[in-house]
């Protein structure tokens, strides 16, 4: 922790405190009281900002507020169990003078904040949309439903003001009365959600809102919520404050946005340095002095809304694509695979994956088009595939991942729990808009649209949603992503192409009662099925755009066998001329298991990554659906190498026969902009405030079509020979005359 002299904004002491939540406050005793993460700790400082006392508390100690001159309510974000694991969530009060925890009583799934106004205790349960009202002998009083993803509360006088991370809002609570007064909308008006709202301050008759995704503190009118203007802030401001005739925000990733890595870390023994992507955020503290904030309102908020200038595709893109393949590949730069193509902006003293590994992928760059200025919206994988699948990554996903790659929080709920879900995904605005789509082996489509069903049908309050919130949560330490429906599901593909067939499934046992297993830990999901049957055709619907036969996560499966079992479904939707326009495919072995020796080498999983993709590509390329086909790949993130440019920069690739030839396109993209385009181009709207600002890949197209096929070229040596044998085989069963 940083002590920051705000009269000239220097860092005047560094404490040291371990591994930490970002919450503090200022006990009645004078005393600072700073939260300590999964430590289970709570830290005492003093005026001279030492370490005077250490406190054990009973979990991953998160929100704390002072309720008198000797106690703390402490919320648990999560609860310590027998078993060293994290449970649902608590809030509890500490004595800081016996420096013992005297109650604790459940508060649901990550309780985050803790307000204390009118002898009452406020903790925001960000994981379930709510409020949870406490006396002081921490017995419930009331729940407050509130916006998606509540997170920091202040509290200004009898009044409780609660960001909602997810839903661009903030409420007011009456703490007298513990109801909610008053709704204000903090979001870009016309475009939706994705300001990501992270905290507020109040000063008199003004609300400051600190906003992650515009780089700025939104300014309000504290009585009738009017958008008064913006203030300019750094990189990701987590933090907003009032102090002393000061406005204090903290942003988390700084304010450089450019952060080479030629020192990146490399998957192969003895390559790469240090250069991690995460260890490159480094926070900053911007202090404005109240007084000058009316005059420059004006200016400075017309400096925020030009940084994100909107696009509105009222005339459309005029290029007759019907089908869209949207592939994702795990963790690589720019460098660090086509630093060596020999044009574009590329570096070959950082490259590994060259085109002796990757020659499909080089040839693809060299035929079609280039992208050397493609960039991962966020650092890690479950950011990644957050802003792949839905364009946004809350704030409390960021927070999480990072928590978790640092090795501060145990369990993978990414994807899979609700807490960390986006508020829309891709595949929802394909079903509102009517699209046919179809998902390869993308874990995040299971749990988040079983999820929708089963709380749009019953509630998110009911037994049934509860159940899967609590299987969710056990498989995030059990197993790894999809796997357990994979596992499952392979032996039902042949019975699972429509949504009437896979109702008639979801009425036998076996089929039933397992995938209620996996999404609710027992029998009560195949009860539901049997009782109500407007919810097994919502449920089998949901399931009938999954590819069963696809396998998801698994690095000792090899990419070749997802293409052997995508060719089979894409020849099968073929013969029944129903090849759906969107298709979202997972090929993820690029990622690799670095010098694990229970995986293959680095070399070997990236060229059958790479043979795999140019596979999927030519069998495109050779079919009638061709010629009005797009197909568009990116790595979720590029976490796992270097790069002269950006450690966020990534491989992207593009083809099509309206894609251009042999051209490099220097324009700056990222994942939001490849989103955008499949949005634009399918008709649909943005999902958010992230892919509604983001510029489509205008730059990759030609608006004269070449029908070409594309040509496959010979595998990488690094092939393992078990891989070039079923490459072998499935060339030759592919009808070419190689």
């Amino acid at each position: 922790m940083s002590v920051v002299d705000v009269k000239d904004a220097e860092v005047v002491k560094t404490v040291k405190l371990g591994s930490m939540f970002p919450s503090a406050c200022v006990g009645k005793d004078g005393y600072l009281y700073v939260s300590g993460g999964y430590a289970s700790e709570i830290y005492r400082i003093d005026r001279d900002f030492n370490v005077e006392h250490t406190y054990d508390v009973g979990g991953y100690a998160s929100g704390i507020c002072p309720i008198d001159g000797t106690h703390l309510a402490v919320a648990y974000l999560t609860a310590n169990d027998t078993e060293g694991k994290y449970g649902k969530g608590k809030i509890a009060i500490l004595n800081t003078e016996s420096g013992q925890v005297e109650k604790e009583a459940d508060a649901g799934y990550f309780p985050y904040s803790v307000a204390c106004a009118e002898g009452r205790i406020f903790v925001s349960v960000l994981g379930e949309d709510k409020v949870e009202v406490f006396g002081r002998d921490l017995m419930p009083v009331k729940t407050l439903t509130v916006g998606r993803g509540p997170g920091n509360m202040t509290v200004y006088g009898k009044l409780v003001y609660v960001v909602n991370q997810n839903s661009d809002a903030v409420y007011v609570i009456d703490g007298l009365t513990a109801k909610v007064e008053k709704k204000i909308d903090v979001s870009m008006k016309g475009v939706g959600y994705g300001a990501a709202p992270t905290s507020c301050a109040v000063d008199g008759g003004r609300l400051y809102v600190s906003e992650a995704t515009t780089n700025a503190v939104s300014v309000f009118d504290r009585a009738n919520g009017k958008f008064l203007g913006c203030i300019p802030a750094g990189w990701y401001p987590t933090k907003v404050l009032v102090h002393d005739g000061n406005i204090i925000t903290v942003s988390a990733k700084g304010i450089r946005a450019r952060r080479p890595n030629p020192n990146g870390p490399q998957p192969v023994k003895g390559k790469g340095g240090p250069d991690y992507v995460l260890n490159l955020l480094e926070g900053a503290a911007s202090i404005v002095p109240k007084a000058e904030v009316e005059s420059h309102l004006k200016s400075w908020t017309k400096f925020v809304e030009e940084g994100s200038p909107l696009y509105r595709p009222a005339k459309g893109l005029k290029i007759p694509i019907k089908h869209v393949f949207y592939i994702i590949r795990e963790n690589r730069t720019y460098d660090q695979v086509l630093g060596d193509l020999g044009r574009g902006n590329g570096d070959s003293t950082l490259t590994l994956f060259g085109e002796s590994v990757t020659p499909n992928g080089h040839r693809i760059a060299r035929d079609f088009v280039d992208l050397d200025n493609y960039f991962a919206d966020g650092e890690i994988s479950v950011l990644g595939h957050s802003f792949t699948t839905s364009g946004y990554a809350s704030p409390f996903l960021e927070l999480l991942g990072n928590l978790a790659y640092s090795g501060r929080y145990n369990g993978y709920p990414f994807g899979t729990v609700p807490a960390v879900f986006s508020p829309s995904y891709i595949w929802d605005a394909l079903h509102s808009k009517g699209v046919p789509f179809r998902i390869y082996g993308e874990p995040y489509y299971l749990s988040t649209g079983a999820y929708r069903v089963i709380a749009g049908t019953f509630g998110a309050n009911s037994g049934l949603a509860k159940r899967f919130y609590e299987q969710s949560m056990n498989l995030a330490w059990a197993t790894d992503r999809g796997k357990a429906f994979s596992d499952f599901a392979a032996k039902y593909y042949g019975n699972s192409h429509s949504k009437e067939d896979l109702s008639r499934l979801l009425l036998e046992p076996d089929f039933g009662e397992g995938v209620s297993r996996i999404f609710t830990g027992g029998d009560s999901l195949y009860e539901a099925f049997k009782e109500n049957g407007t919810f097994r055709t919502r449920f089998a619907e949901f399931l009938s755009h999954y590819s069963f036969n696809y396998y998801t996560w698994d690095l000792k499966y090899s990419d070749l066998s997802r293409f052997e079992a995508w060719r089979n479904d894409f020849e099968y939707l073929m013969r029944e001329n129903r090849v759906p326009d969107f298709e979202y495919i997972w090929l993820p072995n690029d990622h690799t298991g670095g010098t694990n020796p229970n995986y293959p080498n680095p070399y070997q999983l990236v060229s059958e990554n790479d043979a795999a993709l140019g596979m999927i590509l030519k069998t495109i390329s050779d079919s009638p659906v061709w010629k009005n086909s797009l197909v568009l790949v990116e790595e979720d993130d590029a976490q796992n190498g270097p790069d002269h440019v950006d450690a966020t920069r990534t491989v992207a690739l593009a083809a099509g026969p309206y894609v251009k030839r042999g051209h490099v396109v220097h324009d700056r993209c990222d994942q939001l902009s490849m989103l955008r385009t499949v949005e634009v181009i399918l008709g649909l709207n943005p999902l958010g405030l992230g892919d509604a600002l983001a510029v489509p890949m205008f730059g990759i197209f030609s608006e004269t079509p070449d029908t070409a096929k594309y040509v496959l070229t010979p595998p990488s040596g690094h092939l393992m020979s078990s891989d070039r044998e079923l490459y072998d085989q499935l060339n030759n069963n592919s009808g070419d005359d190689r």
